[in-house]
């Protein structure tokens, strides 16, 4: 699918935090909509900008009510929640978008990898997109992507009969849109991915807006989401690493000694595959209370296996 900027632009929103934007017009006869994303705490930081500065230009310009979920302790997520017109808030969104991707386009260097998130709800389901899905293949940089948080009777009403509407979605918007098969932690609720161009996004936001509305699914008395680590002491995170089976046992140690002390010393839970797969490596299953902790441990067995490489290296 070739993905073409709107024709329809949505208002320009701040590129930059030190942009002043007039204030909108609210029309106060118009329905209230809230939508929620899930960010990153990287994402959340660039939204907010410096000083709060860039989340108040979208504020402003917008005429909506929007903000940032406080960032929890050992917590890898944030929650943003904007609330106003239909098109207030399509359009906000599309603005964040620009904020999101606005660094990128200002790179010559190649595509940076996606980044990888231990909290696997902030990983996206969608791949990047190509130079050749885009009409301009100079503009690619500019397609973004947002997690939509919407709860399991929504997510049913947006895909439709035989997934009729968020077919129709898709062709008629430009944008790519998935549903997780998950739901995120200790709730009903489900990300909706939607890739395109921040206009796309924002016409695509639209008409979702509008099917909600419409099948009486904007307010919904299900279990919501909320920062993992905030209410709930049994939330696990978890990462796998795959080692090759000829290192497996120096990682292991002596009697298990060397991976024991691992464990105590980051305070995880590690487990090992008893038969390596296809690919001749055995799965280190790291499980933590938080992503710093998982993390740290991911990144201590990566450096004992490199140092274990160089070690035989040496040895020829």
């Amino acid at each position: 699918m070739t993905m073409t900027d709107s024709s329809s632009p949505a208002p320009e929103g701040p590129a930059a935090p030190a942009e002043a934007a007039a204030p909108a017009k609210v029309d106060a006869q118009a329905p209230l909509v809230t939508l929620r994303l899930l960010l990153s705490l990287k994402e959340a930081a660039r939204i907010l900008g410096r000083g709060g500065n860039t989340i108040d230009n979208i504020r402003k310009a917008n005429g909506v009510k929007i903000g940032i979920s406080t960032k929890e302790k050992s917590c890898s997520d944030r929650l943003l929640e904007v609330t106003g017109s239909i098109d207030a808030v399509a359009n906000s969104l599309a603005d964040v978008v620009k904020v999101l991707t606005a660094d990128d386009t200002n790179e010559e260097d190649a595509e940076p990898e996606p980044e990888q998130h231990i909290f696997k709800h902030l990983n996206f389901i969608l791949p990047p997109p190509s130079p050749d899905e885009a009409e301009d293949p100079m503009k690619v940089k500019q397609i973004g992507n947002l997690r939509l948080i919407v709860t399991n009777s929504q997510v049913s009403s947006i895909i439709g009969t035989a997934g009729s509407k968020i077919k129709k979605l898709i062709d008629t918007h430009s944008s790519k849109l998935v549903v997780s098969k998950t739901f995120l932690p200790d709730s009903q609720d489900r990300i909706l991915e939607i890739q395109g161009f921040p206009n796309s996004i924002a016409n695509c936001i639209k008409d979702i807006s509008q099917t909600l509305i419409k099948d009486d699914v904007l307010d919904t008395k299900e279990k919501r989401y909320y920062p993992h680590s905030k209410h709930s002491k049994d939330i696990h995170v978890t990462a796998t690493v795959a080692i090759p089976a000829e290192y497996v046992g120096a990682l292991l140690g002596h009697g298990g000694n060397r991976i024991a002390n691992l464990r105590k010393y980051t305070r995880t839970k590690i487990t090992v595959a008893q038969e390596p797969n296809q690919n001749n490596e055995r799965e280190f299953t790291i499980t933590g209370n938080d992503q710093k902790s998982v993390k740290l441990a991911q990144n201590m067995i990566m450096k004992n296996l490199g140092t274990e490489k160089e070690r035989r290296l040496e040895k020829q």
